[in-house]
């Protein structure tokens, strides 16, 4: 049997949801499947970019209380010519 065209969009964002801490439920997939519709109602195909984008519309992602892992990156200069003076 042939998986359906949009399959692995659907696992992806899946997978995405439940890392994001959401249990896995049939309302969970009702919404996935939604989602996965509207992305590819847009003629996208199967873009899990913009899926990530719109997933907070269709459902509800709990704020993550976790720290960053490193500090921000900034540009900065260690002496080397031209920049140094």
């Amino acid at each position: 049997m042939k998986a359906p065209l949009h399959q692995p969009l659907f696992e992806r964002v899946s997978a995405y949801l439940v890392a994001c801490g959401i249990a896995p439920s049939p309302e969970l997939r009702r919404q996935a499947r939604a989602l996965v519709s509207a992305v590819a109602s847009e003629g996208r195909g199967n873009d899990v970019g913009r899926a990530l984008e719109l997933a907070p519309a269709y459902v509800d992602i709990p704020s993550s209380d976790v720290p960053r892992s490193a500090p921000r990156v900034e540009r900065g200069s260690i002496g080397y010519w031209p920049n140094a003076r």
